[in-house]
């Protein structure tokens, strides 16, 4: 028995039921909360989309006129289409790159039926949307 080769009998992990590897969670889900999520996303005005991304440290805005934005094209998984996320891309004339994407943006229906009413004049410069 000593000469056998050695063999891989199984593996264990840590219990996920324990107090520590939730709290551990919740703390690391915090701190990217609060450094990261938070500081991106989509800003819409009666004349403007901007987009912001960063974090605690960094920020960088791109803001593009309503009126410059030639395509936006939306695209939800089957996952996304039941919890209402999906990308979001906003194309402007005269340029073949996309000036905003967002992946993972929560109702990217919304926003461009928004933008599209906003557009069409159905929105006037009071409403709240």
């Amino acid at each position: 028995m000593k000469n056998a080769p050695e063999k891989h009998i199984g593996t264990w992990h840590g219990t996920r039921a324990s107090l520590s590897f939730w709290l551990k969670s919740i703390l690391t889900l915090s701190l990217w909360y609060w450094l990261v999520h938070k500081h991106n996303r989509i800003e819409l005005t009666t004349r403007r989309l901007m987009q912001v991304r960063g974090n605690v440290l960094t920020r960088n805005e791109t803001s593009v006129d309503l009126e410059k934005i030639s395509n936006i094209v939306v695209n939800k998984s089957a996952l996304g289409s039941m919890l209402s996320y999906g990308d979001f891309v906003a194309e402007t004339a005269g340029t073949d790159q996309a000036e905003i994407i967002f992946k993972g943006l929560n109702s990217p229906d919304r926003l461009r039926d928004t933008i599209f009413d906003i557009r069409d004049g159905k929105l006037d410069e009071v409403s709240d949307v």
